[in-house]
């Protein structure tokens, strides 16, 4: 997920910082990047367009532009983006309803609270619709990829529900766009395997939900195994996405 915050305070943006890494960690959410941190409204749209953040967070009182100011200018690009404002006051809680905001935290407030918002505005539910692209401009919907083979200098992608394709890429380089998600797996040179799709794990391979058995290596077998039961206790705790 593609998070930026505004904050014209240093203390308060390392606060935020803080709170919503441990949330993105709490519950398997990749941040990818880290967050963009932002010290006034300007310097944020200096380098925005549209489609470039998932979610922003938003401080109203700043020097020079308001972050109500900053939103307006937001949705005259982007009315797509998740907006949740953080402010000392709640006396703008009804002018943020005119640039769609998903929720109104006033300072200071708790984690758990900055977790309500996250969870209010379906921040968890973004990452479900997180794709990424290779270099020849394919776009791979990654809860859509059940596990991948490396052949012939390609890698050969098998999906849900959809016809299995090829990707001209070094392996390296494709794991490199799928690992940082947590429900991936490098289970074998060559192989990766998206948690969502297994059936069982074996002494020696996953067993898939299509009925392909993909091995496990003997080498990576511990280290892959607490991988599998940390994505299933997560799920268990409806923390995993």
């Amino acid at each position: 997920m593609r998070i930026a915050l505004v904050d014209d305070l240093p203390g308060d943006l390392e606060w935020l910082r803080e709170y919503v890494c441990r949330w993105a960690e709490e519950r398997g959410v990749p941040l990818a990047p880290p967050p963009a941190l932002f010290q006034s409204g300007e310097a944020f749209l200096a380098g925005f367009s549209p489609g470039r953040y998932d979610l922003i967070l938003l401080d109203i009182y700043m020097d020079r532009m308001t972050g109500m100011e900053t939103a307006q200018k937001i949705r005259e690009q982007d009315t797509a983006c998740r907006l949740i404002f953080t402010t000392a006051t709640p006396d703008f809680a009804v002018d943020s309803y005119e640039v769609s905001a998903s929720f109104y935290l006033v300072k200071p407030y708790t984690y758990e609270k900055l977790c309500r918002a996250m969870e209010h505005c379906g921040a968890g539910l973004l990452e479900q619709g997180q794709s990424v692209t290779t270099p020849d401009g394919q776009q791979l919907r990654l809860h859509q990829i059940a596990y991948t083979e490396y052949q012939g200098r390609r890698v050969h992608v098998t999906c849900t529900g959809g016809e299995p394709f090829t990707v001209p890429m070094r392996q390296a380089d494709f794991a490199a766009l799928l690992l940082p998600y947590p429900y991936f797996c490098d289970c074998m040179r060559g192989i990766l395997v998206n948690f969502e799709q297994v059936d069982k794990l074996m002494e020696d391979r996953f067993l898939m939900k299509d009925g392909k058995s993909i091995p496990i290596s003997r080498l990576k077998y511990r280290e892959v195994r607490e991988r599998f039961l940390e994505y299933l206790y997560r799920q268990a705790r409806g923390e995993g996405i």
